[in-house]
This record gives structure tokens, C-alpha cells and sequence, in this order.
């Protein structure tokens, strides 16, 4: 609820387009841009920077006097307003940089908000300590209180957070030397982006290819079985030259949330992060459990690879090619193809699909300095937009259908849920979109042609290997290290190049050859310096495919689901998934998922025989 808290998400960072031959944003015409119908006087945006200005000045006044109830409400109030001027302001200036980093005017608007933005975080930094030293009878009594009606999550979260908290000084304290403390995420960003040498990679015709990050998935996608090992060789040998250095940095970073958690009385890292989304500690468990229970379906997945790869020596990065699309798919087809796929969804969650692709919501075309890949951006108080680079093939549609999974997820909270509720939490994040994913590659399955639906359960196929059979292995890679230093057992780069492997062989069986360096992997995984999220992707997709699954099947389920996607913050993530039929604290509810997985394997091995 906080002004803090909640700009911070909006102040995104994206890697950016530049160069080449690529158009200008001024060359893009109007009506493949979006118009984010914000802020179109300069007079508008000063009225904001004086709100700030007024709320720095004013929210100092509730020190000490949040155990007034009636000066809780007021600050509370007052705290609403000004975060949603203030996170509208945020919200137009980053989406504005995303389409043109250089602009100047954005460039200088987001320095001076950022800027003060400190000012009010520093003014507001009293707030949560206060709240956290309120008595439980008092926050009880608070959420009895008819103001309470929008802030009872609010409220409830300081009651379970409480005894994990914290005094007041020594949080003050840590809270000024957190950056120096825990610096391993950032150094990694260095090591990986910019200065890890990586080896060129040559491909079947003897030419030689620049490999970093940025190039390596495209690189071990193609047909070129020469370029995709030698691409994987590059990426794996850079990073095990400094194996010892990315060793000491992840194992930093956990010493780190170990040390904090303790701090704030936890009893592990895992429960430390799970308690943010209060996602109770056996779907993490049980995610694991029953991911391992049907590893027999990855080692049958991997041997329908081999035998349709024909190639005895089948290795790990031949998982990787991928089986494109070749047919063009313009963008007036591609919406077209995506309102037929999302029909079952029904007419109301269609005429918003229909909207946002007629209200200028959308930035389709790629241009000079425009941030790359795609993603929705929503805000109180403004409509949701979507980023694109549309290349008119398969893959942009896919992700377009994918981003207004989120889009339209964000549409239906934000209009049924109050401020402080319209949200979403990361557990419950890509569900949406990911449902909407799959309705397009089974509509796509269903009225392809047929040399193309062998590429099109490939993918299903390989988002299942990639989502929850590898994210599920990084969950236990990350317990391991977590767990390890939680019992004060030393563990070295050695071992977690050696568990790394161990757990690589168990999820990928005998089928596959596992190359030696496959070892270091997980020395090039970013997702690693923020412990125990990367079980979520898993349990999103395993959602999404019951979801789909019955969207397509049950004519009576969509309506479920919408009220499922009004949710916003409403209620418990977990147990809005259980209204609609799927709890994740039940074996049956894997059994339903991996069902659909194994008739989808089952059609894939009749193609390629």
C-alpha cells in the first residue's frame, strides 16, 4: 500500500534495441503506437511533483500518532491518494522510455522523480515500524472498524508479519547498509553481461559467431547441430572459468537471506519468502513431490526427442532446437486467430480483448531505441498497456496472446478491486497468461496443417520440460544450498557443480547425453539471487493447464475463472485457486495436469514414428 513500496514497481529497467538499420519512433505510424492518455499538459505532471512535494511535507505529522485511530484512517487515506498520482506519474514516464530511451525530456522527468521519490520514502520511513509496534488487540480492533473495509489485508499482513519483525533501530540501520551488505546480484550482473569472456562458436560452415547471453538461446535453437554445441560449450566453458568467483557470490547471497531471516526470527529462507505472498509451505513441498513423482514422463518425453532427432548421440542442448513456424502471420491475422482462440473465455472477456485492440493500448512495431521483448504495465488509475516487437511470425503472436493474458487479468482487478487490493501477487502473476498461451497452441493444433502440428506440440511440449521440470530442479538445487548453510554444513563451488549435476542426471535420465560442463549451469542462472521464487513458474503453468483444460471442455468454467482473475489481492491466492477446483496442496490436482501433459507426449510420439 505504501507510496514506497508500490512505485517501486513501477521503476522497470529493460535492455534496449539499439542500432541498425531499424525506424525511428517518429517514422512508426500513429496507429501501431499506443497513446498511454496521460499527462498531455506539462502543468499536469508539476501538479504531481507538488503532491509529492505536500506528502513529504505532511506525512511526517502522523509520526508517532498511527495509535489514533482516527489519525490511522486519515494516514491511510492520505497515503492512497498520493500513490496513485504518484505511481501514475511513474507508470507514464517508464512506459514513455520504453518506446524511446532517448528522450530527454523522460530521461531528465524520471531523474527528478526518482529523486523525490528518496525524499518521500526517507519522510515515510517512520510508517512500518510504528505499525509493527502496535499492539495485536489494537490492529484487531482496527480491522473491526467499518474504514477498514479496503485495508483489511493490509492490516492482517502487519498481524502475521509482526513477530518476524524487527526494532525500530536496528531495522533503521540495516536498512541503510542493505546495499552494501548484499551486493552478489549486481556483481553478477557484471560478471555475465560484460565481462566473462566467451569463446566464438563455429558452425557447420566454418564460420564463427559471437556467443554472450543475449545470443545464446537463439543460437541453440537453429538446426545447426555444429552452432548449438559449440554455442553451449561457450556459454558453460566461460562460466567455469570462474566457477569459484559465481560460487562465493551465490553463496554470499544466501549467508545473506540466512543472516536476515534470522534476524527477523524465521526459521529458514524458505519460509522468510513465502510468508510475502502467504503461500502456506507444503505447495512448495508438494510442487516438488509430485514434479519428481512424474519424472518418468520428462526421461519418456526426452526418448521421443531421440528417436524423432534419430540421432544416438542426442545431448542436453539438442533439447533446445526448436521446429519454427515458417508460415508469415500478419498482424491483422494474428488478432484475428487470437479472438478465435480465446472464445470459450467468453463474450465479455472477448469484448476487452476487442477493445484494447482498437484503444490504442498496444505499442506494436519495434523502432530505435525501443526496449526489446514484451510485457504489460498496469496502474490504478490508468488503462493497462502492452509492449510488443511484433514480427509477424508464430512467436509474436504467441506472445501478444500472452501478454493480453496479463492485460486483461489486470483489466478485471483493477475494475473490481479498490486500490489497495488491485494488485497481483508473483505467485498468481502468469497464470493468465499462460492459460491464454496454451488456448492458442491447442486452437492452433486443432486447424493447422498437418506437417505443422508436430511443431506446435513440440512447444507445449518443451514449455512444460522448460517450466516445470527445470524451474522444479533449480527449486531443489536452491533448498539444497539454502538448506546446507542453514545447518552450518560448509559447502564449496565443487559441490554445487556436483549437486547441479546429480540433479541434472535424475531429471534428464539415461536417454540424453548430459554434457561434463552442463556442471556449471547453474553459475549463469540470475533467478538464484532472489531464493524461492522459481517454484511459482512451475505451479502457474501446472494452473494454467487444468485452467485451459477446462475452459476448453466445461462451458460453465470461464465464468469461474473470470472471477478468479477480478481477484486482484483480494483474497488468498491459494484458496481462490481451490474455489475454482484446483488446490495445490493435493496429489490429484498434479494427476489432472500431467494428464493432459502425457496425451499431449502420447500425439507426439504417433507424429514422429
Amino acid at each position: 500500500m505504501y507510496i514506497y513500496t508500490l512505485l517501486d514497481k513501477n521503476l522497470y529497467v529493460y535492455k534496449l534495441i539499439v542500432g541498425g538499420n531499424m525506424k525511428t519512433r517518429s517514422q512508426i505510424p500513429d496507429k501501431y503506437k499506443w497513446d498511454l492518455e496521460l499527462f498531455s499538459k506539462d502543468e499536469e505532471i508539476e501538479k504531481v511533483f507538488k503532491k509529492i512535494d505536500e506528502a513529504t511535507k505532511k506525512i511526517p505529522t502522523f509520526n508517532g500518532k498511527l495509535n489514533d485511530k482516527d489519525k490511522f484512517f486519515e494516514f491511510c487515506k492520505l497515503d492512497s491518494q498520493y500513490s496513485i498520482e504518484i505511481n501514475k506519474l511513474a507508470f507514464y514516464i517508464q512506459n514513455s522510455l520504453s518506446t524511446d530511451n532517448s528522450d530527454v525530456k523522460m530521461l531528465k522527468l524520471s531523474d527528478r522523480l526518482s529523486n523525490a521519490y528518496s525524499k518521500l520514502a526517507r519522510a515515510s520511513s517512520f510508517v512500518s515500524p510504528q505499525i509493527f509496534a502496535l499492539s495485536d488487540d489494537y490492529l484487531n480492533e482496527l480491522l473491526k472498524d467499518k474504514r477498514a473495509k479496503n485495508l483489511d489485508n493490509y492490516i492482517r499482513e502487519y498481524i502475521r508479519l509482526k513477530p518476524h519483525k524487527i526494532d525500530e533501530q536496528t531495522s533503521s540501520v540495516i536498512s541503510k547498509l542493505n546495499r552494501s551488505f548484499n551486493s552478489s546480484s549486481s556483481v553478477f550482473d557484471i560478471l555475465s553481461d560484460s565481462e566473462i569472456p566467451f569463446e566464438k562458436a563455429v558452425d557447420s560452415k566454418g564460420k564463427l559467431h559471437e556467443v554472450n547471453d543475449a545470443v545464446y538461446s537463439k543460437y541453440v535453437s537453429i538446426s545447426d547441430r555444429t552452432l548449438r554445441e559449440n554455442a553451449f560449450n561457450s556459454i558453460m566453458n566461460g562460466y567455469s572459468k570462474f566457477n569459484k568467483t559465481l560460487a562465493e557470490l551465490y553463496l554470499s547471497s544466501i549467508r545473506h537471506d540466512i543472516d536476515f531471516a534470522r534476524l527477523e526470527k524465521y526459521d529458514s529462507v524458505l519460509d522468510s519468502e513465502l510468508i510475502e505472498d502467504d503461500i502456506p509451505k507444503i505447495v512448495f513441498e508438494k510442487n516438488i513431490e509430485n514434479v519428481n513423482r512424474f519424472i518418468p514422463l520428462l526421461h519418456d518425453y526426452i526418448l521421443a526427442r531421440k528417436k524423432s532427432n534419430k540421432n544416438e548421440k542426442f545431448a542436453y542442448f539438442d533439447l533446445f532446437e526448436s521446429e519454427k513456424l515458417s508460415t508469415k502471420i500478419s498482424l491483422d491475422k494474428a488478432k484475428s486467430i487470437i479472438k478465435s482462440a480465446l472464445k470459450n473465455l467468453g463474450d465479455e472477456y472477448l469484448s476487452i480483448v476487442e477493445r484494447k485492440f482498437n484503444d490504442k493500448s498496444i505499442d506494436y512495431l519495434p523502432n530505435k531505441n525501443k526496449a526489446s521483448g514484451a510485457y504489460c504495465s498496469h496502474c490504478y488509475g490508468a488503462k493497462t498497456v502492452i509492449l510488443m516487437n511484433f514480427t509477424d511470425d508464430y512467436n509474436s503472436m504467441s506472445t501478444l496472446i500472452h501478454e493480453m493474458g496479463h492485460c486483461i487479468n489486470s483489466e478485471y482487478f483493477l475494475k473490481s478491486q479498490p486500490y489497495e487490493k488491485a494488485d497481483i501477487t508473483i505467485f498468481a502473476a502468469e497464470i493468465a497468461s499462460t492459460v491464454n498461451e496454451i488456448l492458442l497452441n491447442q486452437y492452433m493444433q486443432q486447424n493447422c496443417k498437418k506437417n505443422e502440428k508436430k511443431a506446435l506440440i513440440l512447444e507445449f511440449l518443451e514449455q512444460v520440460r522448460s517450466t516445470i521440470f527445470r524451474q522444479t530442479l533449480f527449486s531443489e538445487f536452491e533448498l539444497y544450498a539454502h538448506s546446507s548453510l542453514e545447518k552450518d554444513m560448509p559447502i564449496t563451488y565443487e559441490e554445487l557443480n556436483k549437486k547441479y549435476y546429480e540433479l541434472s542426471k535424475k531429471y534428464y535420465g539415461k536417454n540424453i547425453i548430459l554434457p561434463k560442463n552442463l556442471a556449471f549451469e547453474w553459475s549463469r542462472i540470475p533467478h538464484f539471487y532472489r531464493p524461492y521464487y522459481v517454484y511459482a513458474y512451475s505451479t502457474g503453468l501446472i494452473c494454467a493447464i487444468i485452467i485451459a483444460n477446462k475452459v476448453m471442455n466445461d462451458n460453465t468454467f470461464a465464468t469461474k475463472y473470470i472471477e478468479f482473475l477480478k481477484n486482484g489481492t483480494n483474497k488468498n491466492p491459494v484458496e481462490m485457486l481451490k474455489n475454482i477446483g484446483i488446490d495445490l496442496r493435493e496429489n490429484s490436482t498434479y494427476d489432472i495436469a500431467f494428464d493432459f501433459i502425457r496425451k499431449q507426449l502420447e500425439e507426439y510420439k504417433a507424429i514422429t514414428k
